[in-house]
């Protein structure tokens, strides 16, 4: 009886330190993943995943914290200097350069399970990668198309929607027209993505942003005629007045309210106008076209930081979300282009207008290029652009300047 006892005592022990070395039911490994939100649904869809996802792993805790986008990328700045960055975190793919080459991130290609990499629509999936590594995985991808009024087209007379910016401009000019509070052509000038509603008229007029000389194509003969395309709404009064002032969230609110004709944005924007523009009858075409038919696409990246110390937890949460029951849900929660290669043939995004236009212009999409220092040659151009648009600064000189700056910070690169 006693050498039993002690013969217990003994197994137990050596049973509790090997669960204890081993990070056992009694350690749990947590695992703090930060998401960025699209909508009000955004935060609590991930918190019902981590729900379900720690039920399943009794070894693995998953926190959830999510933020608002335009907080995300100083917030994990100051927590990567400070040390205190969660496991996981979301980002804008056009971040995720600079944080890879700082060294903030763990490159995944050896967390991967075998055969998940061939999941993805690989278009997607190659814009997480530089030097021949994996950085992250693709969370949202989207398109950008023209949305219409189609009540103010109608009132207007329009009925054609338009397919270059010339008709475009004309029809604006019947929808201002129709007086009050108005407007025929949403443009934005302030905010997250400045930049990006520029881009829709420099590649629609044959435009790019790195030119063939490995320079900056900020100031060329296109960027010229696709910023003068733009002024034309302003100095006609077709355009929202305050465009310097004007975020994409001024825009859409403006559009759900019925003051706009047309504005230029992504398939998020259909959940909003379900909720918030349920009176307004509206279409999606594709962006006006000058000479080369083009969208502006997008990707945001959710990746693992390197300082973590739980990577292959934080691995098998990621995979977990990108199943396919999981990620056919976020796609359509928040109204994202597939980027699983089951997603893409789901009804949901083939048979809905509204959601087909953004997977036909896929082929034509442009995305930002992956570069260090992109946001600040970004940040050079958008305070140009807020320049020429007030018309304080002549078109030209400001592409100018915004060319030199982008070019001098792609010489420091070198």
């Amino acid at each position: 009886m006693r050498r039993g006892l002690m013969g217990g005592l003994v197994l137990g022990t050596a049973l509790v330190a090997v669960m204890l070395q081993t990070g056992g039911v009694w350690a749990k490994d947590t695992v703090r993943a930060r998401f960025a939100e699209y909508s009000t649904k955004t935060g609590p869809f991930f918190q019902e995943l981590a729900d379900q996802f720690n039920a399943a792993n009794p070894d693995i805790e998953v926190k959830v914290e999510y933020l608002p986008w335009p907080e995300m990328q100083q917030q994990l700045m100051t927590d990567i200097s400070a040390g205190t960055a969660p496991d996981i975190s979301h980002m804008a793919t056009r971040w995720m350069a600079g944080f890879a080459a700082d060294g903030a991130l763990a490159p995944i290609d050896d967390l991967m399970s075998p055969g998940f990499a061939d999941t993805f629509v690989p278009t997607y999936l190659d814009l997480q990668k530089q030097d021949g590594q994996t950085w992250g995985l693709p969370i949202a991808a989207s398109a950008r198309g023209l949305f219409y009024n189609k009540d103010l087209f109608e009132r207007a007379g329009v009925t054609e929607i338009p397919t270059t910016w010339d008709e475009a401009f004309e029809a604006a000019k019947k929808i201002s027209a129709l007086g009050g509070d108005i407007y025929g052509m949403g443009l934005q000038g302030k905010d997250l993505d400045t930049e990006g509603y520029w881009f829709y008229s420099l590649w629609t007029h044959g435009g790019s942003i790195i030119g063939p000389d490995g320079k900056s194509g900020f100031a060329s003969p296109e960027a010229v005629a696709a910023t003068e395309n733009y002024l034309r709404f302003i100095s006609e009064g077709l355009a929202q007045p305050g465009v310097t002032g004007s975020s994409r969230e001024d825009l859409q609110n403006l559009f759900a309210a019925g003051k706009l004709g047309m504005v230029l944005s992504g398939p998020w924007f259909n959940a909003q106008l379900a909720e918030q523009g349920k009176d307004v009858e509206y279409g999606i075409a594709h962006i006006p076209v000058a000479t080369t038919e083009a969208t502006y696409g997008v990707t945001d990246t959710i990746a693992i930081v390197e300082g973590s110390d739980v990577k292959p937890q934080a691995m098998k949460f990621l995979e977990f979300i990108f199943n396919e029951e999981n990620r056919l849900a976020f796609g359509k929660l928040e109204g994202f282009v597939p980027v699983l290669k089951s997603e893409s043939t789901e009804p949901f995004f083939t048979e809905n207008p509204n959601m087909a236009v953004f997977l036909e212009m896929g082929p034509v999409a442009k995305f930002a290029p992956l570069l260090p220092r992109w946001e600040e040659m970004a940040e050079g151009l958008k305070s140009e652009l807020a320049l020429i648009y007030s018309g304080e600064v002549e078109v030209e000189a400001g592409l100018q300047a915004a060319a030199a700056k982008m070019d001098a910070l792609l010489a420091e690169e070198q």
